[in-house]
């Protein structure tokens, strides 16, 4: 697969797929504001993203809201606080639209898969 960012940009037609190589080829981009904390933009289209976001052990991010979508987290490995909720490896969380959650990786760090779906 040709992994050039206009692939995973607003492609609603054909089906994308990405495979464990792929997935390791697309780049860490550190997030901006918070040390420590890398994300990895696997889909997106606008202000929605499908993002696989490490954590180093105790590092965070402020949860801005989002008001144009529903917003899905999946701890994926590690444990964090989630909007003042303790999650570990395989956990949940659902964040409202406009609802603020900030994020502070565990004692070994986290990885999350976090997801945006728009209102309708």
């Amino acid at each position: 697969m040709n992994l050039m960012t206009t692939d995973r940009h607003a492609t609603l037609e054909p089906l994308l797929t990405l495979d464990p190589n792929d997935i390791g080829q697309l780049p860490w981009c550190p997030v901006p504001d918070c040390p420590g904390v890398v994300a990895k933009e696997l889909w997106a289209a606008g202000d929605l993203n499908d993002t696989l976001i490490s954590y180093g052990k105790g590092c965070a991010t402020p949860g801005r809201p989002h008001l144009a979508a529903h917003q899905h987290i999946w701890v994926i490995s590690g444990s964090a606080s989630i909007a003042a909720r303790t999650l570990v490896a395989g956990s949940y969380v659902y964040v409202p639209p406009g609802t603020t959650h900030s994020i502070t990786a565990g004692a070994g760090g986290c990885l999350l898969l976090q997801m945006h779906l728009p209102l309708s």
